[in-house]
């Protein structure tokens, strides 16, 4: 399982991908059927023509992330709460970020529209409090999803 690190109290653990039914080579359905899978008979997607396998066959849907919370504060002293405050809301931004990436890359499934990669994989997620303000306001707007442009710079 792999792990992504972000400001130091907080991990974000990669679980599974979704992925559709379709060869990302050949663009053709991918086909169930049991293979011997290190010693053991398996049920996995197989390519009938370039014969590719395994759950990393068809194309990227997305990529939902799991963020742990921030540990408690070890003390009570204004810099440790403090911390902790903002640990708390930069996780509670991140986990926004990731949800409503998710159901973005969700209603636009590759043969439906193409967009960015970063909103099908999560990467590079954002790192700074402010880095997770600017992904939600962006993710929000449809004009700044669709062109890869910034929020603030809009005007003219």
């Amino acid at each position: 399982m792999p792990e992504v690190s972000t400001r130091s109290p907080i991990r974000v653990i990669v679980h599974a991908e979704h992925r559709n039914g379709i060869c990302d080579k050949c663009k053709v359905p991918l086909e169930i059927k049991e293979v011997t899978y290190k010693g053991k008979p398996k049920d996995m997607a197989v390519c009938p023509q370039c014969g590719g396998l395994g759950k990393d066959v068809g194309q990227l849907i997305a990529r939902p992330i799991s963020i742990e919370a921030p540990p408690p504060p070890s003390c009570i002293s204004f810099r440790c709460l403090w911390k902790f405050i903002t640990d708390s809301l930069f996780m509670a931004l991140l986990s926004s970020y990731h949800f409503r990436r998710v159901a973005y890359a969700e209603k636009n499934r590759p043969e439906k529209r193409k967009i960015l990669e970063r909103y099908r994989t999560g990467s590079p997620a954002p790192k700074t409090l402010w880095q997770a303000i600017h992904a939600n306001i962006k993710l929000r707007c449809p004009i700044c999803r669709k062109y890869n442009i910034d929020p603030f710079l809009l005007r003219r």
